[in-house]
C-alpha cells in the first residue's frame, strides 16, 4: 500500500474506485477517511437525505482521491 494512503486519515476528499464510481455515490457527496491499513480505508459521509454513512473499502480499488482539506 502507498504511504499516501495512510496520510489521508482525517483528511476531507472525493475517492473513485476502479470502476470509476465515487465511493460516496456522487462527486458532491465529501467523505472524511477514517482509518485506512495494509487492505482497507473506512469512510464515513453524510448522504442526501442526511444519513450518516460509514464505508469499508479495498485499498486496491482506489483508482483516484480529490483532497479538500486535511
Amino acid at each position: 500500500m502507498s504511504n499516501m494512503l495512510l496520510e489521508l486519515k482525517n483528511c476531507c476528499c472525493s475517492i473513485k474506485n476502479d470502476e470509476e464510481e465515487y465511493l460516496t455515490g456522487s462527486a458532491d457527496i465529501v467523505c472524511e477517511v477514517l482509518d485506512v491499513d495494509e487492505e482497507w480505508i473506512k469512510i464515513i459521509y453524510t448522504d442526501r437525505t442526511g444519513k450518516r454513512i460509514v464505508k469499508v473499502e479495498r485499498t486496491d480499488t482506489i483508482l483516484s482521491v480529490t483532497i479538500f482539506r486535511s
